[in-house]
């Protein structure tokens, strides 16, 4: 049973819809909705980093997209799964959401989280040193009034925190006295999925009020609490708990296979891979079956997946929270 997994912020790259053939017209769609050139974004654009507030809806078309390639050549999921705002794209592979529905509110999504950014709040990645272990510093930080919190857990040994630029910076130094073998702050102008994300929580809420779920056709297995569900209300719910709580991927990745699922596909930009690599190192011993879908290609022949950290096809480097800008791990 194959889970589909979208990444979230941080996945952008550089011609990151080309060669997936309906990513041209889901393009003039999206830019029609939102009246901007998504389609120079998404294959032309050689810094699509520039354009914050369009990196959501785009990298939510890229994954649509893949997801319409996919399906025609292959099976449907038995789960989706969406590392932050990547469960946008996953409903919308799962038939729950729809493409003008998605667009609209990854769109309205991205500019509430830049409205919630200042100068004091910043995000950084943790790597080497386990949860308890980066629990314990923030709530030690937060002992002495700073505001800090653990933003993503990717992996085991994989964390990134998120909060006050003061609070994160104190937090950095005792998680490397406490033997992270390096610390990488985030490119992002804010401090996703903390409390400081409330507004734009609350923004997010009154957009989904009017929106009609469907109940996906495969259940989404939720990147905050784990849970599996195909309850549209309960998805609503945890849309909104994804901006201010912990996004738990390596919680996910480990209630789908207990639940059975032993494959896993990554749906997006690639080149490469951001979730795979992590669902390795979540499932240590396992051998999950792996699989990056980026463009009509990779879903009509299955490509041979290697961890590697070169940039060869099918390698998996650092996600977005180890990368200085911002994987499946992400900021946003």
């Amino acid at each position: 049973m194959t889970v589909w997994m979208f990444p979230g912020q941080g996945a952008q790259r550089p011609g990151m819809a080309r060669g997936l053939d309906t990513a041209p017209r889901l393009l003039r769609e999206a830019s029609a909705l939102l009246d901007e050139d998504l389609a120079a974004l998404c294959l032309t654009d050689e810094n699509p980093d520039g354009r914050p507030e369009l990196v959501q809806p785009a990298l939510f078309v890229v994954g649509v997209a893949a997801a319409a390639a996919l399906r025609r050549h292959g099976p449907a999921p038995a789960a989706v799964l969406g590392h932050s705002f990547g469960e946008f794209a996953a409903l919308t592979a799962a038939g729950a959401l729809t493409f003008a529905d998605g667009v609209r509110l990854t769109a309205l999504r991205a500019r509430a989280m830049l409205r919630c950014a200042t100068a004091d709040s910043a995000m950084a990645a943790v790597l080497g040193l386990g949860e308890d272990a980066v629990r314990a510093v923030c709530a030690e930080v937060g002992a002495g009034g700073g505001l800090v919190e653990i933003s993503n857990i990717n992996s085991p040994e994989q964390i990134v925190i998120a909060g006050e630029r003061a609070a994160l910076d104190e937090a950095t130094a005792r998680c490397r006295a406490r033997g992270a073998f390096r610390i990488r702050p985030l490119r992002v102008p804010y401090a996703a999925h903390t409390r400081l994300m409330a507004p734009a929580a609350d923004e997010l809420r009154a957009a989904l009020e009017p929106v009609e779920l469907r109940p996906p056709a495969a259940p989404l297995f939720s990147c905050i609490t784990a849970e599996a569900t195909t309850d549209p209300h309960r998805v609503k719910e945890l849309l909104v708990l994804g901006l201010t709580g912990t996004v738990d991927f390596a919680a996910a990745v480990r209630a789908a296979s207990a639940a059975g699922h032993r494959d896993f596909t990554e749906l997006g930009p690639g080149s490469p891979a951001r979730l795979l690599g992590l669902v390795r190192a979540v499932l240590p011993g396992q051998a999950p079956g792996l699989r990056l879908v980026s463009n009509d290609a990779e879903a009509r022949t299955p490509q041979p997946f290697q961890a590697e950290r070169g940039g060869t096809p099918g390698s998996v480097r650092p996600p977005v929270a180890v990368r200085a800008a911002g994987g499946g791990g992400d900021g946003g």
